[in-house]
């Protein structure tokens, strides 16, 4: 998570995932030979909200800005001051940009 990133609560974000598929087993307690799964850190750039209830997958980016609505999946990488809603999450609009000014103005007063 960077500075001015945000979760909201019952937000759940996982780095390890198993295959679903059928293909291999799925058991924390099964060998890493049977099973199949991924690992995968995921980021929270600078100023990301992330809305109650959602979910975030293995190896997601969320890149500066991005914002993901309440009851969200988020499968893949949310671009810069995006806008993202859904099951699974999809671009919904660009999100304003005026909080890099106020971020700026806010840590120059801490300076003061």
């Amino acid at each position: 998570m960077s500075d001015f990133s945000n979760l909201s609560s019952r937000v759940s974000i996982y780095s390890s995932n198993d295959d679903y598929s059928g293909a291999t087993l799925t058991n924390p307690m099964v060998s890493s030979q049977y099973s199949d799964v991924t690992h995968a850190d995921v980021f929270l750039g600078k100023h990301v909200l992330v809305g109650s209830g959602s979910v975030i997958l293995p190896g997601v980016i969320l890149e500066e800005g991005a914002v993901v609505g309440a009851l969200s999946l988020v499968k893949k990488n949310c671009k810069a001051f995006g806008i993202y809603a859904g099951c699974p999450a999809k671009f919904i609009k660009e999100r304003k940009r005026d909080l890099l000014e106020l971020e700026k103005s806010f840590l120059s007063s801490l300076h003061k």
